[in-house]
């Protein structure tokens, strides 16, 4: 501990009596990497100014002082930098996610070592809340058992770049990419308690209670079960009946659920409302995620889209968000292969604008049909229920509504683009053909 400390005192005085020589004349390291950041991304980029300024970097890289290299102060910042975006709102798969899907698979698993470190650093397997370290599991950071940190020691960039087989040169260009995109990332409503707000420790804190509000796991497997094989099969009447059960076990869970909670909460209706992150990938991004709020939209559920993060935040209570996404992941699948075959009959359809118009239009008419059905299965339910189950959805509907808006009180509707008028007209013919079995008479709760 001691020689660190005086290599870093060595190091400090020598940057001060370069500052004091300096003179002015050539820029400090941390403006060289502001600068590279600059044009590696953002508003500024320039992959020429960027190519120089890499090289630059690269020259210093031979600096005999370890202190003294750009591969050193970039892991400093970008572990900095992950503490705050972590404390900011942002998740461990948000920042995963976002990373790769501006960059690369590779470029995220960069990031996956720094929330590594970051998780070593802040011991999340004793303290971090269950939906946290559910993620950190999922990423490889945090083994099964949770209870133990994977990675996240040692010279980390070294160990990514050796771990990926990259050159030095190119593994220091991709943390510059990396930090580029990190440093200008804002903060996110939180929904996930931050690591600065954990407690000692998450020993006999159980995960939020969904016993009375969430799809029964069992039934939540056979319905999984039951879209994959409506997606899979080719026959429109095995896929129907598959579809059809799918949709009758949805809608009972969903109507039930709001009943049962209502009687169980009185008039606390608003303190079931949760969050949902939805990580949605390019091409067609934004397409996608319109997608994704039409069928939210049907279901009681509300949607935002953040674009410089590639995910959607649903508000809504937990068997609706479950249903909704399982229904969006199930049409989603449909969508895609029913605009493949579109383009498939006539190579000339094959055009951004064409596909773009078609997942809208199916997104448009496949809500319509999703209105339908709700609208049917309410009107069953009521019968059943009586004069008591209008209230209670009109109760959690204001419900929801209150809570996006209390997380979202800035959140604007964006105008609509104009649309390819034929990826319109198949869309809606595509959608018109579509199984809505996986939730279309998901009732709002």
């Amino acid at each position: 501990m001691a020689r660190s400390s005086k290599k870093r005192r060595v190091h400090s005085q020598r940057q001060q009596a370069r500052r004091q020589r300096g003179a002015g004349d050539d820029p400090t390291l941390d403006e060289l990497i502001a600068f590279t950041c600059a044009s590696a991304f953002g508003p500024a980029a320039d992959k020429q100014l960027f190519a120089r300024a890499m090289a630059a970097l690269q020259q210093l890289e031979a600096e005999p002082d370890p202190l003294d290299r750009p591969s050193t102060r970039i892991q400093q910042v970008l572990a900095a930098l992950t503490t705050s975006i972590l404390d900011g709102g942002w998740q461990p798969a948000d920042l995963v996610h976002t990373t790769k899907r501006e960059w690369t698979l590779r470029a995220s698993r960069l990031t996956t070592a720094f929330i590594a470190e970051h998780s070593r650093r802040f011991d999340a397997p004793a303290r971090a809340p269950h939906a946290w370290l559910g993620q950190l599991v999922d990423l490889g950071v945090v083994d099964a058992e949770r209870t133990t940190v994977i990675g996240g020691r040692g010279d980390l960039l070294a160990a990514w770049a050796r771990a990926e087989r990259l050159h030095p040169e190119e593994a220091l260009a991709a943390a510059v990419q990396v930090l580029a995109q990190v440093r200008q990332l804002p903060r996110l409503p939180i929904t996930v308690t931050p690591p600065s707000k954990w407690g000692a420790s998450n020993r006999g804190v159980e995960p939020t209670p969904r016993s009375t509000e969430g799809v029964d796991a069992k039934a939540l497997k056979l319905i999984r079960a039951l879209l994959a094989k409506a997606e899979a099969t080719t026959f429109e009447a095995e896929a129907d009946a598959f579809t059809a059960k799918a949709q009758e076990m949805m809608t009972r869970h969903s109507i039930d659920a709001a009943v049962l909670a209502s009687a169980n909460a009185g008039s606390r209706t608003a303190a079931g409302v949760e969050s949902h992150r939805v990580h949605i990938d390019n091409p067609y991004a934004e397409e996608k995620a319109g997608f994704l709020s039409a069928i939210a939209g049907v279901n009681g559920v509300r949607s935002i889209w953040v674009p410089y993060a590639g995910m959607a935040t649903l508000m809504g209570f937990p068997v609706d968000l479950q249903l909704t996404d399982l229904l969006f992941t199930s049409l989603l699948v449909q969508a895609t292969r029913a605009s493949a075959a579109a383009t498939a009959a006539d190579r000339r359809l094959s055009t951004p604008s064409f596909r773009r118009a078609f997942i809208i239009a199916f997104a448009h008419r496949i809500a319509e049909r999703l209105e339908a059905a709700r609208d049917h299965v309410a009107a069953e339910a009521a019968v059943e229920y009586g004069d008591s189950l209008l209230p209670v959805l009109a109760s959690r509907e204001a419900a929801v509504e209150a809570a996006y808006e209390a997380a979202f009180p800035n959140a604007i509707t964006t105008r609509g683009r104009s649309l390819n008028a034929a990826g319109w007209y198949a869309g809606r013919a595509a959608a018109d053909a579509a199984d809505i079995g996986a939730g279309a008479a998901i009732t709002s709760g």
